[in-house]
C-alpha cells in the first residue's frame, strides 16, 4: 500500500436554513461536498469545479471557514481538507450524471441546518458548524486538527 498526501475541498452551501450534504445510501452517513483539490489547481478552482462536475452549477467561493487533517493510517492516508463557504448560481441542484466521479450511491440533500444528523461527518464539526451559522461565520481559516 502506498501512503496518500491529499489536499481536499469540502463545500458549505446554506440556502434558506438548509445545508447542502451529499449521503451515502449503503452506508448511512453524511458528508460535506468536493473532492481532490487537483495537481496545481487553487483551492477556489477546486470547489468551483467540484460543483460544476458533481451539480451542474456555478460555485462563489466566499471564504475558508475551517482546515482540518484527516488522517487514517490504517490506509496510510492523511488528507488536509479545507471547507470551503460558498453560494450556487442556482440551489435547485441535481447529480450530474457525466461526472468523472459519479457514484449511484451517493445523492444529495438539503438539511435543515438545525437538525443536522447524527452520522454527518466530521461529528465533532456539526454542532460548531451551526453555531458559526447563527453567528454569521464570524472566523476564517480556523484550524481543527485532526478531527472526528
Amino acid at each position: 500500500m502506498t501512503f496518500k498526501y491529499q489536499i481536499r475541498v469540502r463545500l458549505v452551501i446554506i440556502n434558506d436554513d438548509k445545508l447542502l450534504l451529499e449521503y451515502v445510501t449503503d452506508e448511512d452517513f453524511y458528508f460535506y461536498p468536493g473532492g481532490r483539490v487537483e495537481n496545481y489547481e487553487t483551492i477556489k478552482s477546486a470547489a468551483e469545479r467540484e460543483m460544476q462536475e458533481e451539480l451542474g452549477v456555478q460555485f462563489t467561493f466566499k471564504k475558508i471557514l475551517y482546515i482540518r487533517e484527516f488522517i487514517e493510517p490504517d490506509q496510510e492516508e492523511h488528507s488536509l481538507e479545507m471547507f470551503v463557504l460558498g453560494e450556487l448560481d442556482n440551489y435547485d441542484i441535481s447529480k450530474n450524471k457525466d461526472d468523472p466521479d459519479y457514484k449511484e450511491n451517493h445523492e444529495f440533500s438539503w438539511v435543515d441546518i438545525n437538525k443536522l444528523p447524527d452520522k454527518l461527518y466530521p461529528v465533532t464539526l456539526t454542532k460548531k458548524l451551526a453555531a458559526d451559522f447563527h453567528q454569521d461565520f464570524p472566523n476564517q481559516g480556523e484550524y481543527l486538527g485532526a478531527a472526528k
